[in-house]
């Protein structure tokens, strides 16, 4: 038996003694560290095995714990020039190469974060100027049904070859960080083509009792978190853009409200860097151009609808979170295309949000936004919180001759406004401005009550700001669909 129990001894310690240390797949060459902020580096190794990590002037040591696990965290490294090489050193030694500084982002979500800048407009001009300063970490692995420790992938440099596989979405918005910051962007490519509700993104924890709110998933809830954002918590971050939704139509539309808001506290949770800012996608048009001024839940044989409008409403209300922006999409659609290729003026509206939100640029960074109603006789007037060089009327980026970027143009009239009395019947109002305000009728409404803009799967309204930034929609009601 002492003899048995001695080889398994001998055993032990030569498989501790040989065991490599090891790192997630987030860590690589040409990585992006973020800037001004403490960084926590991690892996596994045998237990007891200790661990060193270095980078430029920065130093860390630990020893593993019993189960293999160590992390290291470096003290804040100020943006500088140049490249670096982080090394790990324990019973094997690690070098990552060509690890830079500057600031990180998540872009996470399904379909439209996912849509290649090769198939965007204006997506194969700007592959081709594309600098190193742009770097993109983009997992092989999409989901899994635990949370995955390692996870896959690695980081590309971009360049003319490898920048048309960037998200579209990303790309377009860390292109514009650069451009005005002169620092360096990597972006972490959280996104999937695949169909991926707003549930598969929670953590196991968060996502408990997802069921009764939508009935049994055809999706499992959790495995987009387990398999994209489990394996680089807790990477630091400047912070997280998000586009999803399109899983969400019809019956997620409602409890999209509630959940939207949960994965944003799950994620900072997770993260444990603070309330770090999260920039939303307010979902692009599509559907029928043609239609009723106001679109209901329901079809006339009671089956849902896309509910478009009831699912921008849920994004609309992460602006009760801290460090939370929403960027417009309802005017960048088509009407036959869930996949609108507009990802430019996207990114630019989300790059607009960063940069004054967290970078302090002195710039407008929304549309016209709905802060009260007043009844006047038969008419109403609608009061606007605005930026931006006061309200005007405007067209969409991609529908205006020649534009290149934000842009407007005057039209003749006002659309998408609708007003209705007690009988919460909708009709189509005639609008016009007056100053920050817009004044509103309906011969069909003699005692309007309330008002709902571009409340339609594919909205057709025009007000936008002096700085070419489109109004929200919006309604003064808080009636809720049956």
């Amino acid at each position: 038996m002492n003899r048995v129990f001695q080889i398994f001894s001998l055993l032990l310690l030569s498989a501790r003694l040989h065991a490599e240390v090891t790192m997630p797949a987030i860590f690589g060459d040409h990585m992006v560290l973020q800037q001004g902020m403490t960084l926590p580096v991690w892996g596994s190794a045998a237990p007891g095995e200790r661990v060193s990590v270095s980078y430029a002037d920065r130093h860390g040591e630990t020893v593993a714990d019993a189960t293999g696990r160590w992390r290291v965290t470096l003290r804040p490294i100020p943006y500088s020039t140049g490249a670096g090489i982080m090394v790990i050193n324990g019973s094997n030694r690690i070098e990552f190469r060509d690890v830079i500084i500057g600031d990180v982002w998540i872009c996470a979500g399904e379909g439209n974060m996912a849509f290649p800048l090769s198939e965007a407009t204006g997506g194969k001009q700007a592959a081709a100027l594309s600098d190193r300063g742009l770097r993109c970490f983009t997992p092989t692995s999409r989901a899994s049904s635990r949370p995955d420790a390692k996870g896959s992938g690695h980081w590309v440099v971009c360049d003319p070859e490898t920048a048309p596989s960037f998200p579209a979405v990303g790309f377009f918005f860390a292109r514009d960080l650069r451009a005005s910051r002169q620092i360096p962007v990597g972006m972490i490519n959280c996104s999937t083509a695949d169909p991926a509700p707003i549930f598969s993104w929670m953590s196991p924890r968060a996502s408990q009792g997802i069921a009764g709110m939508r009935g049994k998933p055809r999706t499992p809830p959790g495995v987009h978190f387990n398999g994209m954002i489990a394996p680089i918590l807790p990477y630091a971050i400047t912070g997280a853009i998000w586009y999803q939704g399109e899983s969400d139509e019809g019956k997620g539309a409602i409890p999209y409200r509630i959940l939207l808001p949960r994965l944003i506290r799950d994620w900072r949770e997770k993260w444990k860097q603070g309330p770090y800012p999260f920039f939303i996608v307010s979902q692009a048009g599509f559907g029928a151009e043609e239609g009723p001024a106001v679109e209901p839940m329901f079809s006339d044989d009671g089956t849902h609808r896309r509910a478009l409008p009831w699912l921008r409403e849920g994004v609309a209300s992460v602006t009760t979170l801290p460090f939370t922006g929403i960027a417009i999409a309802t005017d960048l659609g088509l009407p036959d295309d869930r996949y609108p290729p507009d990802k430019l003026d996207l990114g630019r509206r989300l790059a607009l949000l960063a940069r004054h939100r967290v970078y302090g640029e002195e710039i407008p960074d929304s549309g016209p936004l709905f802060q009260s109603m007043k009844i006047e006789g038969n008419k109403v007037r609608v009061t606007f919180k605005s930026q931006g060089g006061g309200l005007a009327t405007g067209i969409s980026p991609a529908m205006a001759e020649g534009a290149n970027g934000i842009g407007t143009r005057l039209t003749t009239s006002l659309k998408g406004f609708a007003v209705a009395g007690e009988n919460r019947k909708w009709f189509p109002a005639t609008a016009r401005i007056d100053g920050n305000d817009v004044i509103l009728s309906s011969d069909a409404v003699l005692h309007p009550v309330a008002v709902r803009y571009n409340w339609r799967g594919f909205p057709v309204g025009n007000l936008y700001n002096k700085a070419g930034l489109p109004a929200p929609p919006f309604r003064s009601d808080t009636d809720q669909p049956e």
